[in-house]
């Protein structure tokens, strides 16, 4: 389509001239095929240092949460964490916030304070209670050793399991 619009153009230049043939099948006069089309000083040459433009990046409607250049954030390690089993449940307390989790149950948030004596660690709150004795414990589903015993006293009931150091990762907290 391109070729055959260029060789119109200068055909239907020449017939308005009375020279040429407007569809282009005569031979055109000496003096336009001796022109040559100007060389456009505008386009650099191209040069190896010559700083190369960044594409157009598409504009979006939507904003990235994350950029690909950052990584997601990591999570911080709790002060101290527990399990227990037969009901299943998780304890992690993060500076002064104690939160309780078990299966098919909304989490429960407790605002909570440190004591340590000689004999435990305990988390204090308003209807709870974390009480963490030194000693080797057992999850009875592993042979995971944690470094505490762990007793959880709270509106609910009470419940028993282990906390503090796992021995094999040692991603617990304390």
């Amino acid at each position: 389509m391109r070729v055959a619009v260029a060789r119109l153009i200068p055909a239907l230049l020449l017939s308005g001239c009375g020279q040429g043939d407007p569809v282009g099948n005569q031979a055109l006069p000496k003096a336009a095929a001796n022109v040559t089309a100007p060389i456009n000083d505008s386009v650099p040459a191209n040069r190896a240092d010559a700083p190369v433009p960044a594409p157009p990046q598409p504009k979006s409607r939507f904003k990235p949460l994350v950029s690909r250049e950052t990584s997601a954030p990591v999570p911080q390690r709790p002060d101290y964490r527990a399990i227990g089993t037969e009901p299943f449940w998780a304890v992690t307390v993060h500076g002064s916030t104690a939160m309780l989790q078990r299966p098919d149950k909304p989490a429960l948030r407790f605002a909570v304070s440190r004591t340590d004596d000689a004999r435990a660690i305990r988390y204090l709150g308003d209807g709870f209670v974390l009480t963490a004795t030194e000693g080797p414990c057992s999850d009875g589903m592993s042979d995971v050793l944690w470094s505490d015993r762990v007793q959880i006293a709270f509106g609910d009931g009470v419940l028993k399991g282990c906390g503090g150091e796992r021995e094999d990762d040692g991603m617990g907290g304390q």
